[in-house]
């Protein structure tokens, strides 16, 4: 996937996010981040230290503090926030894309020169009967086609057309859209560390730049805030710093899960 050129950092959600970190790991993980967006994959343990530009001393000591924010998978380090949005903006160009080449289809096809019927086409040939018989062959001939009765309409379908099914509609969303309040309701109960405002930006953009690929986004939404807390629930069980409990995030907008 080639670089992108930009990428959304909420910084208030960010500060409130690291507001334990130092200096240098603040320094360390915009690094990361930066790479991992650029990338467009999870960073290889083995370019961590490379990547933050610090030596394996000091990097021993930021990664105890960075290893919060991230999960590691077969050897490499994995950003589930930015993996969603990675995943959101793949959806908008691929979409983009498939428009571009069914647009210049058309052009293709509309530029495509059209056959045209020539004025002097070559008239049929009438062979005139070289005796009395051939001419009263043809004559009967044309007889017996005149009492041929013409067909019924009915014997023309030999079978009833079948309407074609109605293609099933999208859901399209509201607009502008507005958060509901029992959506709020539903939020605060069963995604209570997830920050409403921020997720559902991201849903609202996902959903546009795919073009409204399911029937029902308000089923989708309330999937996505599953998904969301679920990730978060993750993050808070995770390990601990220093000994010590991890903080309790969820009157942030993330609970251990920087915002972008």
């Amino acid at each position: 996937m080639a670089a992108l050129p930009y990428m959304q950092l909420y910084v208030a959600d960010y500060l409130a996010d690291t507001m334990h970190l130092t200096t240098e790991e603040h320094g360390a993980y915009l690094l990361l981040i930066f790479n991992y967006w650029q990338t467009g994959k999870p960073i290889p343990v083995s370019r961590l230290a490379r990547i933050t530009r610090l030596s394996n001393e000091r990097w021993t000591d930021v990664e105890r503090s960075l290893g919060e924010f991230f999960n590691e998978r077969d050897n490499e380090w994995v950003h589930d926030r930015i993996e969603r949005d990675l995943e959101a903006v793949r959806a908008s160009q691929e979409q983009r894309i498939a428009a571009g080449k069914a647009s210049a289809e058309a052009r293709k096809q509309a530029a495509k020169p059209r056959p045209r019927a020539s004025g002097n086409a070559r008239s049929t040939t009438v062979e005139i009967p070289l005796n009395e018989k051939a001419t009263n062959i043809e004559e009967k001939r044309r007889e017996d086609i005149k009492q041929i009765p013409p067909l019924s309409p009915l014997s023309e379908k030999s079978t009833p057309e079948t309407p074609e099914p109605k293609p099933k509609r999208k859901s399209r969303l509201p607009e502008p859209f507005n958060v509901t309040g029992d959506m709020r309701k539903w939020a605060a109960e069963r995604a209570p560390a997830v920050s409403l405002t921020n997720e559902t930006e991201k849903f609202v953009n996902y959903w546009r730049g795919n073009g409204g690929t399911k029937a029902d986004w308000a089923a989708t939404w309330r999937t996505w805030f599953l998904k969301a807390q679920e990730d978060a629930n993750r993050r808070m069980s995770g390990p601990t710093r220093n000994g010590q409990q991890p903080l309790d995030m969820t009157s942030t907008a993330w609970a251990k899960e920087p915002i972008l």
